[in-house]
């Protein structure tokens, strides 16, 4: 009887010692760690810190919640769900925070919040049915003497709010694409900070970095951040640049030891060259520069005379369209012999160009599945200076280019980047690009989406600040299912 006794005893305490033991960690304060699947929290996280932002989010997918060394005594509550296991998926719609709430004597409620305090605002001006899809931008700040030390790369919905998103700590992360590929959905982006080219897979997890594939000889060759062309996994278009010194330009009034910023591109397929175009095979362009730069051959000790920004594929006979801004034109060259087969615009324009069809600093040259040239006309050395979008109805054999749609607003001038697509529906959508100089042409919006007619569906704008604009390289539209 007497050990019986005992036994009850010692249930008892161990009992009323357990009990205290979960009513206390259920009533502690203290979240655990808390974790999300998409991207890093900052500041650091510190149970005594309630407030965060993170560097990626994407709500195109489940997000993961996941408090380490989860209590499943602790009442915790996500977006007013009850956890039940250290790991806790969850759904937002855009703007939808993360709100972590714990209930005890202490209450303490954590918010992650949706939109990081230093990602540059976006406005929605203007919505008139649309077309489906998701606008692919960068963001970063722009001013005349310096720049923020990171860009933001972003999913846009037709409402202007992204839905996915990630902080880059590069100054110049730019050119943000989707490719379908036989692998599945590719995304990618170039970091010219490191002279790089991302590869993200579906899950914008990142699964490769692309570097320039140097020839075997003295130059540094380094990537060229604005376009890149991925066909898959193994098989991609990858620019590049590198600097030509010393070189005579007396017989061009110039110097006798100028440096060239030559451009170069190549085409690799399982790690390998099988294709490679270089201006500095070409000496005829070096007459082509834009009188604007012409005369630095003369001044400036290294002169960037070609200025590649863009490159695309025919999909009528898979040769390469190149775009360069500052010879004022753009070249079809054919993928097996590096021939330059014509030139549209500048000086030497095999299609003689004139009046209102003339191009200046052009961006984004592709051929469209119907033969015509799209491209954004950025207009630098036209009176007035005027951007615009133009499409040109080609006749490759007669060397013919009937201008047969353009787009422009009133006052409209981007002196720098810019993009244009035609949509599945006809419709066009537009990156503006950008101009550091003018606060008027920086608060027109950047993003506009027009009907054949030119009538506008959407309209975006970026929020600027006192001493820098918001720009996105380009702006460019697909319709996708993630």
């Amino acid at each position: 009887m007497k050990n019986h006794n005992i036994i009850i005893v010692l249930a008892l305490i161990c009992f009323t010692f357990f009990s205290c033991t979960k009513d206390d960690e259920s009533t502690t304060g203290d979240l655990p760690l808390i974790q999300v699947s998409t991207g890093e929290l900052y500041p650091e996280f510190n149970p005594e810190i309630f407030d965060y932002y993170i560097t990626s989010l994407n709500t195109l997918n489940e997000i993961e919640v996941t408090l380490n060394d989860f209590n499943p005594f602790k009442k915790i509550f996500i977006n007013n769900e009850k956890v039940t296991g250290k790991t806790t998926p969850i759904k937002l719609t855009p703007g939808e925070d993360i709100v972590i709430q714990m209930e005890s004597p202490t209450a303490k409620t954590y918010t992650i919040h949706y939109l990081p305090e230093d990602m540059p605002g976006i406005n929605l001006i203007a919505k008139n049915n649309p077309s489906d899809g998701y606008l692919f931008i960068n963001l970063y700040k722009l001013s005349p003497s310096a720049a923020d030390d990171f860009t933001y790369i972003a999913i846009l919905d037709n409402n202007g709010f992204p839905v996915y998103y990630k902080k880059l700590a590069y100054t110049g992360a730019i050119n943000f694409k989707f490719f379908e590929t036989v692998q599945g959905k590719r995304f990618t982006y170039t970091i010219n900070d490191t002279k790089k080219t991302i590869v993200m897979d579906e899950n914008f997890e990142v699964i490769k970095q692309i570097d320039f594939l140097p020839p075997d000889n003295a130059y540094d060759y380094s990537i060229e951040n604005h376009d890149f062309i991925y066909i898959d996994d193994d098989h991609y278009i990858v620019p590049g640049q590198y600097i030509r010194e010393n070189v005579d330009m007396t017989a061009y009034g110039g110097s006798n030891a100028v440096k060239l910023v030559e451009f170069v591109f190549q085409e690799v397929l399982n790690n390998q060259v099988i294709f490679e175009w270089d201006t500095a095979e070409h000496p005829e362009l070096l007459s082509a520069t834009d009188p604007l730069y012409y005369t630095q051959y003369a001044t400036a000790e290294k002169v960037d005379y070609f200025h590649f920004n863009s490159i695309a594929i025919d999909p009528n006979d898979e040769n390469f369209i190149v775009s360069a801004r500052h010879t004022n034109q753009v070249y079809k060259i054919n993928r097996t012999t590096g021939e330059i087969m014509w030139r549209l615009g500048g000086n030497n324009d095999d299609f003689n160009l004139t009046g209102n069809t003339i191009i200046s600093h052009q961006h984004h040259a592709n051929i469209l599945n119907n033969g015509n040239l799209l491209l954004f006309d950025n207009g630098v050395t036209k009176n007035p200076q005027q951007s615009r979008i133009a499409e040109f109805e080609l006749n490759e054999t007669n060397l013919t280019a009937n201008l047969v749609y353009e787009y422009t607003e009133p006052g409209r001038y981007s002196d720098i980047m810019g993009s244009v697509q035609k949509l599945s529906n006809g419709n066009y959508c537009i990156g503006w690009g950008g101009n550091i100089t003018s606060q008027s042409n920086a608060n027109k919006s950047d993003i506009t989406e027009v009907d054949p007619n030119g009538t506008i569906v959407l309209d975006i704008s970026f929020t600027n600040y006192p001493d820098s604009f918001t720009y996105s390289y380009r702006a460019l539209k697909y319709n996708l299912t993630f």
